[in-house]
């Protein structure tokens, strides 16, 4: 679906990220940790092609992603970013709705289709968000607004979905709606996700595997249980952690050691 084979970021003269590869499949949940500064978002960018790449390449369906118009892109990925813009006042329905503008004829008056209107309601169904289809998007709180850019991820139907920090600004509650409406996107539609989140044990529940970055560069890349070691979290984080397994789904389980060891 997606790779990149040893991708480096620059900008400028500094190195943002240095000799990364990733390969993102279908059905799969790929976690990027790691502390502030560590190229997570600068990655996902490439990943976007939003930032091209210094040397290396990326692949999408096989083709390289600079062959790609936006509009073709636009329908393969989906991007949830840190930030909505958010200039002009519009409505939750019509936010949402602009998810699906690269399956439109474009420059159209009055482009949306039936279907488009049916997915829309249909992701505004899953990311609980019935009843505020008139609201305006920025008189909605923090967790409401990022429900709303998930949902018009989600409503492009793209394939791949790269969302960073998706649950930011949500309760808990709502930080296991979103990842397990994730999650089942990637297991029933043939999705793939690539998600940053500074939650390790969000990351550790619900991602294939982990991909764990420091000064731009990968760490480590395997499952949650090869990559979420107290070794490896100590060294990129600095701080001592407890890693045990949770008792209900047997997940690797983070818990921090504060103060001295006695």
């Amino acid at each position: 679906m997606l790779e990149a084979r040893d991708i480096t970021i620059n900008y400028g003269r500094r190195e943002a990220v240095g000799d990364v590869s990733l390969r993102v499949k279908p059905g799969e949940v790929i976690a990027i940790i790691g502390p502030n500064g560590a190229g997570k978002s600068t990655l996902l960018r490439g990943l976007n092609g939003t930032l091209a790449p210094t040397r290396g390449e990326i692949l999408l369906e096989g083709k390289p992603l600079r062959s790609y118009a936006r509009r073709g892109v636009a329908r393969r990925i989906a991007v949830v970013a840190q930030e909505a813009d958010l200039r002009f006042p519009v409505t939750v329905l019509e936010f949402v709705l602009g998810g699906r503008y690269a399956w439109s004829s474009a420059g159209t008056w009055g482009w949306e289709s039936d279907r488009d209107v049916e997915v829309t309601q249909g992701v505004l169904s899953e990311t609980e968000l019935d009843g505020f289809e008139s609201r305006l998007m920025n008189e909605l709180s923090g967790g409401e607004r990022q429900r709303a850019v998930l949902g018009r991820a989600l409503a492009t139907e793209a394939k791949l979905l790269l969302l960073d920090e998706p649950t930011a600004n949500l309760d808990l509650a709502h930080q296991a709606t979103m990842l397990r409406l994730v999650r089942g996107r990637c297991d029933d539609r043939e999705t793939a996700a690539v998600v940053i989140t500074h939650d390790l044990n969000l990351a550790a529940e619900f991602a294939n595997h982990v991909l764990l970055m420091k000064d731009g560069r990968a760490i480590a890349l395997g499952s949650p249980r090869e990559v979420l070691t107290p070794e490896r979290l100590i060294d990129v984080f600095g701080l001592r952690v407890l890693v045990d397994a949770h008792p209900i789904t047997g997940a690797p389980r983070i818990t921090p050691v504060h103060g001295q060891p006695g």
